[in-house]
């Protein structure tokens, strides 16, 4: 069944739908993330910004730039020898106070350029000596800093210690994303197979079906067409003489319509199609009516039947069905019983359940039969059952009516021989 190709290509488009889900949901997550991270970074760093851009329209001296100024060429081991500086343009676009800022800083910006389209617009630039968020404005020339008035001004902002974070935090969380990805390859996987097993057990369970019923169907049938046949031989014998040939057609076809009555119970079961009438009952009148033939019953066989039925009492079910089991149940101890033997039933009430048991002292059910009894078509001695008109169907649907009260069907063993079944309902079963 594993290998049918239906549903291989349903579990393999589960698998790619579930992979799928998961992929982009951690995708997502992930950028969600890192976007807010970058946003948290620029964020702090273009505060920075602003605030010398406030700074610089209220000062009155030369900023010293909030940095010691040193002599030299940037070293290789330094790659932040400052976090904010200012640097004025002059008319030409060159930077002019190349002096205030110092050799060491100017080795670090004299590869920024003027650009006055990036006036008022903050901007990360890249260059040989590092990375750079910069601010350019331009000073009003009626500023009180004579050095800055007129002039463009670019506030700069070395940057390579928080670009330097934002990588690593991108590796990590690259590598975060992998390790999760292959997390939900195997939960994937995991989740296709497991929302997968109940159809898969569906399927089987439709495909048996469909087997054993054809099986138990082309039994009767064969048997009612070799009658047939075999009358059609006979044009000019009499009825008379054909006696046992038509009572074993007869007898076939009451097995075939009991067939395809449980086979359609069955079918509307599994499509919940099948709908309970629940009323109150008062369980001795019910079940004195429903087991009165029995008695003549076990008489014409020579078996003892006894009932104890509770002297009061009310719940509530479905008496039809409830009729229906209690057919199931004593036709079964009828069948498993021989002359002597006795068959009994028994109701018991308390305050929120009551139970109905059906026992017989005919053969013991070996521990076997009682892991699959309740299966549809499972019976334990095939041949005998055949000749008894037993399909393997009526415990199934006695197990199915028990369910549909919200009650359980279980068996048990009869000291020294003989099984019991008893069926536990709720008095006031759960509707729906």
């Amino acid at each position: 069944m594993k290998n049918d190709p239906a549903i291989e290509s349903q579990r393999r488009r589960l698998f790619t739908s579930q992979l799928l889900a998961f992929a982009g949901l951690f995708i997502a997550l992930g950028l969600i993330v890192y976007f807010i991270y970058d946003r948290t970074v620029y964020h702090d760093v273009d505060q920075t910004l602003v605030e010398k851009k406030t700074h610089l329209y209220n000062d009155k001296q030369p900023l010293n730039n909030g940095n010691p100024l040193r002599s030299g060429k940037p070293q290789t081991n330094d790659p932040t020898p400052f976090r904010t500086m200012v640097v004025v343009f002059n008319n030409q676009g060159k930077i002019s106070n190349k002096a205030r800022i110092g050799q060491d800083a100017y080795a670090y910006l004299q590869y920024l350029r003027l650009n006055k389209a990036d006036l008022n617009q903050k901007r990360t630039l890249t260059t040989a000596s590092g990375t750079f968020r910069t601010l350019l404005i331009k000073i009003p020339k009626a500023a009180k800093n004579a050095s800055h008035a007129g002039h463009f001004v670019m506030i700069v902002q070395n940057i390579d210690s928080q670009m330097f974070a934002l990588q690593t935090f991108r590796q990590a969380l690259i590598l975060t994303m992998v390790v999760f990805w292959l997390l939900s390859l195997a939960l994937s996987y995991w989740l296709a197979n497991r929302s997968l097993q109940p159809v898969v057990v569906a399927w089987q369970h439709q495909q048996d079906f469909v087997a054993n019923a054809a099986h138990e169907l082309r039994a009767p049938l064969a048997v009612i067409q070799s009658q047939q046949e075999a009358l059609l031989t006979k044009p000019n014998a009499k009825i008379i003489d054909q006696t046992e040939a038509i009572a074993t057609s007869l007898a076939e076809t009451k097995r075939l319509r009991q067939l395809t009555g449980d086979l359609l119970t069955i079918a509307k079961a599994d499509s919940n199609a099948q709908e309970l009438d629940i009323q109150p009952h008062d369980l001795k009148a019910y079940f004195t009516k429903v087991l009165q033939p029995y008695a003549d019953i076990a008489a014409s066989q020579a078996k003892h039947f006894t009932s104890d039925l509770p002297a009061d009492g009310n719940a509530l079910f479905d008496g039809e069905r409830l009729h229906q089991l209690m057919v199931l149940l004593l036709d079964n101890a009828f069948k498993y019983t021989a002359q002597g033997d006795a068959v009994w039933v028994k109701v018991s009430v308390t305050n929120n359940d009551w139970s109905l048991s059906v026992g017989n002292s005919g053969p013991t059910i070996t521990p076997a039969d009682k892991a699959h009894i309740f299966e549809r078509f499972y019976r334990s001695d095939p041949s005998r059952n055949r000749q008894t008109g037993g399909s393997g169907l009526g415990l199934a649907i006695g197990q199915w009516i028990v369910l549909a009260h919200h009650g359980k069907l279980t068996v048990q063993d009869v000291q020294p021989h003989g099984a019991v079944f008893t069926a536990k309902f709720p008095r006031i079963p759960k509707l729906g």
